[in-house]
């Protein structure tokens, strides 16, 4: 097995983190391949006025705006199956390169469709009602416990998510697709209803595109969150692979717009994903070989721990962080907007402010146009899930990469 580099660590940061971490061992720095960045060194301008927060402070595990009831979710024919097997490389492949170097088959412009397209929508397909849950379809898939590095029997589990598509899905057209992860909860089935509503126009979002709600894990690894902490032997990485190629396979996806988004735990993992699962390396990832992450979006995450994999190409990013949050600390967060900015080789950048809330965001202007990257800095929020602002600001951001 291809051995991966450490990370060092920039920062001890010493907070309560029991919505995401499970304690304060994430606090360090992505391996970009390159000497880290030291922590707090770049500026990400001051927080301006907070808009009304959409709902009272939520619980770890639910983002409560848009909350209609969910009718009841299909389960996938062939779910379960003896999972999904991963593909690539038997060693797990990193670059010790920092960002750029890592292309996309036709470039970043380009509509990858994938090997959904031109196929009907699954027969147990739940109808999609607009601005509802409802239409979210139920899959299953079955780890095998393997990670970057060594198995783990224990992680062979199943995991559990859900599909929704636009009620005008038109089966050749490649839409974008977004996976929603949560914050923790001692809930392991409830990534339908606990996730970000990102569907509702209502409350700025869009009903044009794919989502993939995620479920926490069955085996609870990170005190009712994701496996977020455990670097290279995370049983996440495995678990992305499946659910892409589960939805590539049956649904019309552009595998040049796969984003990540996610609140609390699930900004944890918008953070590991953007990392690993940015760019398509030479010689290949052990994980999603072929295709990238091509952005994340991310309420009050924090970072990972060392022994993490080196990142592996450049990722659009946004963050949204409370300075007042006290159970993930924005300094976290900041942290990741210095790897950030590294990973896409435009540290030191300008800021000017960001047209999609020029209230509380900058963007970093002298990052790729195709990659681009906001901070979003808010006050009087703490923890809460900001979905009126996470909603509208991550429909906007993600609309900066739209095909020509």
């Amino acid at each position: 097995m291809q051995s991966f580099s450490l990370c060092v660590a920039v920062a001890a940061i010493s907070s309560m983190l029991a919505c995401s971490s499970g304690g304060d061992g994430g606090n360090q720095g992505f391996n970009t391949g390159n000497p880290m960045t030291t922590a707090g060194t770049t500026s990400v301008g001051a927080g301006g006025t907070p808009g009304a927060s959409g709902s009272a402070a939520t619980t770890a595990g639910a983002a409560t705006a848009g909350a209609a009831t969910a009718g009841t979710a299909g389960v996938s024919n062939d779910a379960g199956s003896g999972g999904v097997s991963s593909t690539g490389g038997s060693a797990g492949a990193t670059s010790s390169a920092g960002a750029g170097g890592m292309s996309v088959s036709g470039g970043p412009s380009a509509v990858l469709k994938s090997s959904g397209c031109g196929k009907p929508l699954p027969t147990n397909q739940v109808k999609t009602v607009i601005g509802m849950r409802t239409g979210y379809t139920e899959y299953h898939v079955k780890q095998t416990g393997t990670t970057i590095t060594v198995a783990h029997p224990e992680k062979a589990v199943d995991r559990q998510f859900f599909v929704r598509v636009p009620v005008d899905y038109d089966p050749n057209k490649a839409y974008r697709v977004v996976y929603i992860y949560q914050g923790c909860s001692a809930n392991a089935n409830e990534g339908d209803t606990a996730t970000y509503p990102l569907f509702n126009e209502a409350q700025g979002g869009t009903e044009q595109a794919i989502y993939v709600a995620v479920s926490l894990p069955p085996n609870h690894p990170n005190n009712n969150c994701y496996d977020n902490r455990a670097g290279n032997e995370s049983q996440e990485w495995e678990a992305f692979q499946m659910f892409h190629d589960k939805v590539e396979a049956n649904y019309c996806t552009d595998n040049n717009r796969i984003y990540v988004t996610g609140y609390s735990s699930g900004g944890w993992i918008a953070n590991m994903f953007s990392c690993y699962f940015g760019g398509v390396p030479t010689p290949p990832r052990k994980f999603l070989p072929k295709w990238a992450v091509r952005g994340r979006a991310a309420t009050s995450g924090g970072l990972i721990p060392d022994n993490m994999p080196a990142c592996n190409g450049a990722v659009a990013a946004l963050y949204l962080h409370d300075a007042g949050d006290t159970t993930n600390l924005i300094a976290g967060s900041k942290l990741g907007l210095d790897n950030t900015l590294k990973q896409n080789n435009c540290t030191g950048s300008q800021t000017a402010k960001w047209a999609g809330m020029s209230d509380v965001c900058v963007q970093y202007t002298d990052c790729p146009k195709d990659y681009p990257v906001v901070f979003c800095t808010t006050n009087g929020q703490g923890h809460n899930d900001q979905s009126n602002r996470a909603i509208p600001g991550f429909k906007k951001f993600f609309d900066m990469m739209n095909p020509p």
